[in-house]
């Protein structure tokens, strides 16, 4: 039989859940909600005040008895550090549970970017006590968090950040790849409509994939998914600082990684984020790319100006399951 501390967490993340997105509301509206007894959502609001995970917010309107007290969720209850890593550049957002940003910024690391992370970790952490969790988003491929490789010079390649950093602050930690992250955001956004989503970016480290597969972010057997510098005939060529980069087989090599994500995952869409190589070129991509992909089988390309807001979005989402 489960016992009453299990029954209790269980009715706390019922409430919780519930509240998430509502507003100000009273007891007997999350009783009707939830499905749960007056007095059990009662109780769990109490205890949920107690801990200053939930906060009056006001009354309602009178009908002629007693006002009702509504209720939130206290949005500063827990803050996440959102820290993206791309070689020496450090960009931070602090965030409450609203999304709010309290404080943010970026640095470069000039090589010690191990010591710049952490100094700013314990900056942030002194000012908001309340500091909840850390999630890492890193340029490169990470597994078991580390970052195991990377398209450039990063000095935390061969590190676990995961573990250094949850040692360090005594916080939940979690490292995950841009583009997982990238994707997680994209597939929140998108109110999760889709079975399987791909999102493709290329940046001065080279190009990189995040794959949704039912509201999964699918990183492989052991993270190598979406590391798109080592298909066939593209080292050297998906990287702009790298000798063999041509801008004009851009368009080709964006038509072999659709042809190529559309026989193997046949996604509904494939996000191409915006760059100077995409401009002006999609009718010819489709074009292009229908050649070879049946009618009823090519997805929906969408070129995206959203980068930077699904990739925040992703690590907030992330930190919302630490």
């Amino acid at each position: 039989m489960a016992s009453t501390i299990t029954v209790r967490d269980m009715n706390q993340e019922i409430v919780r859940s519930c509240m998430k997105g509502l507003g100000p509301v009273s007891k007997s509206s999350l009783a009707r909600k939830t499905g749960l007894s007056f007095p059990t959502v009662s109780k769990t609001v109490d205890l949920l005040c107690e801990s200053g995970e939930v906060e009056v917010a006001g009354t309602e309107g009178s009908s002629g008895g007693r006002c009702a007290a509504l209720y939130r969720l206290n949005p500063m209850y827990a803050l996440y550090l959102l820290l993206a890593v791309e070689n020496d550049s450090v960009h931070w957002k602090l965030k409450d549970l609203e999304g709010n940003s309290l404080t943010s910024g970026s640095t470069e690391g000039d090589g010690e970017v191990l010591a710049v992370l952490e100094k700013k970790v314990e900056s942030i952490r002194q000012l908001y006590p309340s500091m909840k969790g850390i999630v890492i988003g890193a340029a490169g491929m990470v597994s078991g968090g580390k970052i195991l490789l990377s398209g450039g010079e990063c000095q935390l390649v061969g590190i676990d950040l995961q573990a250094y950093f949850s040692n360090r602050f005594g916080l939940p930690v979690r490292v995950i790849n841009d583009m997982n992250a990238v994707a997680a955001g994209r597939w929140s956004s998108d109110g999760q409509k889709d079975n399987c989503c791909v999102c493709v970016y290329l940046g001065k480290n080279g190009m990189g994939a995040g794959i949704v597969i039912n509201g999964n972010v699918w990183q492989g057997a052991s993270d190598f998914a979406g590391e798109l510098s080592f298909l066939p005939d593209m080292p050297g060529k998906l990287r702009p600082q790298d000798k063999d980069f041509a801008p004009s087989r851009m368009l080709d090599a964006y038509r072999k990684i659709i042809q190529i994500y559309a026989s193997i995952l046949n996604p509904q869409r494939i996000i191409l984020y915006r760059n100077p190589f995409l401009e002006g070129v999609l009718e010819e991509l489709y074009q292009e790319c229908e050649k070879i992909i049946p009618e009823h089988s090519m997805p929906l390309l969408v070129i995206s100006d959203d980068y930077e807001k699904d990739y925040e979005k992703g690590l907030m989402v992330i930190a919302g399951s630490l």
